[in-house]
């Protein structure tokens, strides 16, 4: 998807740091040489651009709300690190605790590098560097990097959308529609980040580290975005990593139970994916899907303004279901007496769903409802999300990389109603299948699949293009399945987004469910032999 590149409307934000500020130059590397020892395994943590700038100091008490400083005053800091081995003369030492380890225990090796004060959780020994005892330290360690970025959340119009499922779908459907609209949009999420100057999106960042976060901030700002899209997930929340960052417009696609190995329980879950609400100021918009009761729930205790969607149940923004088959779908947008037919080219009800969630996002930015339906028609699909492969072939194929098993089979319950009396085929990752179901189990997730479909291919993750009697086999049979498709039918290929690969490469070691399948369709459906299967669906 691209953006159209628009002159840059707010300057990056520079720290006003008084008398104190100072400027500070240095490579990465200068107090971290090629043999020093391993550390913690601290991974969250971004490396500094050779050559770039220092940021001017801050004091951190111009940065946190509450600190309290031990045998100083206060503490003048350059940069900030919660991985010691990055540390040196200016950067402050944040111990940070998580489930993998206390950071106190590396204060230590922090002092030893140089730095210039530790932010702790509790009193500890600093050998003689000041110390900083804050509440949260997770919290303290955002503030205090975006603090020294010159906070570049400040300079964009945030969209902050969270959720079990459909974050992403909908965070690329608002995006369409703000950019329909004129405005320059970036965005940020678990599909890649997106600038806007850039034609491809860029592969996933970890915006759970504030490092990452302010490096993105930054690049929108530099690219001339003046809205920024956030797909927003339960770790994120969990580690701060929006802490003091307001986002003008929050929206909650849905709110079920997930990633229970994180959080322990589904009440846990739903109190981490909540926190989302402090990042609403006064003048804020809660965008919620009226049809969820965790969402509605949410909403009724939020005293501020607010934008509800729903397909079932009466809500500010509307749809209704005009038309829908393989070849797509068009339903009815409705706010109060305005009405405006919508055509997409993903058929089930959960795009449905967050088509109509980005709707409402537009409308909170007061786009009209015209545009709002040009910008959802002209996206096409979003990659990976019940994408549409469309390749020449007599049946409808679509890629997808579901987040949870309830959202397959929701996706598969859809497409076999579609398909009626045709055949509905699950091309599956082995990899995928062991996330969704349990490792050894992939005899149960097949049963499961066979539920809704006619057959269910296990590609396996040893799968090589070198020849082999096994992979001989496997490719035989694979081959045998889709050649028995025809117009009506429906192929699903459910694993992850393959960027830019080539099914044929012969340098590669092996292939993915996609790529497997995008090579049989180039050997199956040369351009001589294609059909428009739409006008069969």
């Amino acid at each position: 998807m691209c953006f159209a590149v628009q002159p840059m409307k707010t300057p990056l934000i520079e720290s006003d740091t008084g008398q104190e500020a100072r400027r500070m130059t240095r490579h990465a590397d200068d107090h971290a040489p090629d043999d020093r020892p391993a550390g913690p395994p601290r991974r969250r943590s971004r490396n500094r651009p050779t050559g770039s700038t220092r940021p001017r100091g801050l004091r951190l008490s111009q940065i946190l709300a509450s600190p309290r400083f031990v045998a100083c005053d206060d503490v003048l800091a350059t940069g900030c690190y919660d991985d010691p081995r990055r540390c040196g003369p200016g950067d402050v030492f944040v111990a940070r605790m998580d489930q993998e380890q206390d950071g106190h225990a590396f204060v230590s090796e922090a002092v030893a590098r140089g730095c210039s004060g530790v932010v702790a959780e509790r009193m500890v020994p600093t050998f003689g560097a000041p110390l900083c005892v804050v509440p949260d330290a997770t919290a303290a360690y955002t503030q205090i990097v975006h603090g020294l970025a010159g906070n570049p959340a400040q300079a964009l119009d945030l969209i902050a959308i969270t959720g079990t499922s459909g974050k992403t779908t909908t965070a690329w459907l608002a995006a369409a529609v703000l950019a329909e609209a004129g405005h320059s949009v970036g965005i940020l999420s678990d599909l890649g980040c997106l600038d806007a100057g850039s034609i491809e999106a860029a592969p996933p960042a970890n915006l759970s580290d504030p490092h990452e976060m302010v490096h993105w901030l930054k690049r929108l700002i530099a690219s001339g975005c003046s809205h920024a899209i956030l797909e927003v997930s339960s770790e994120m929340l969990a580690n701060q990593a929006l802490v003091g960052i307001a986002c003008g417009t929050v929206a909650f696609t849905n709110l079920a139970s997930a990633h229970l190995d994180l959080h322990g329980s589904k009440q846990a879950y739903h109190a981490i994916k909540q926190r989302i609400l402090a990042c609403l100021p006064a003048d804020g918009c809660l965008v919620g899907n009226a049809d969820d009761p965790a969402v509605a729930a949410a909403a009724a205790r939020h005293s501020g303004r607010q934008l509800l969607a729903g397909l079932r149940t009466p809500a500010d923004l509307t749809a209704s279901p005009v038309e829908r088959s393989l070849a797509g779908q068009t339903f009815l947008l409705r706010t109060g007496r305005e009405m405006m037919p919508v055509a997409v080219s993903t058929p089930v009800a959960s795009y449905a769903r967050n088509a109509l969630t980005a709707a409402s996002i537009g409308i909170a930015h007061g786009v009209p409802l015209a545009t709002i339906a040009r910008g959802l028609e002209a996206v096409g699909g979003v990659a990976g999300r019940l994408e549409r492969l469309d390749r020449g072939q007599d049946f409808a194929c679509f890629l997808d990389q579901p987040s949870s098993g309830h959202q397959l089979a929701s996706t598969l319950a859809s497409l076999r109603h579609l398909t009626g009396h045709g055949r509905l085929v699950a091309a599956v990752d082995t990899n995928v299948a062991d996330a969704l179901e349990g490792v050894g189990r992939r005899s149960r997730f097949s049963a499961r699949l066979l539920r809704w479909c006619d057959d269910c291919i296990l590609v396996p993750q040893q799968l090589s293009r070198k020849a082999s009697d096994d992979s001989t086999r496997f490719l035989a049979g694979f081959d045998r399945a889709l050649s028995q498709l025809s117009r009506g039918d429906c192929l699903v290929v459910v694993g992850h987004h393959e960027w830019g690969s080539d099914p044929v490469d012969p340098s590669g070691e092996r292939m993915s469910a996609q790529m497997l399948t995008e090579g049989w369709f180039r050997v199956a459906c040369p351009p001589e032999w294609t059909t428009d299967w739409r006008r069969a669906a």
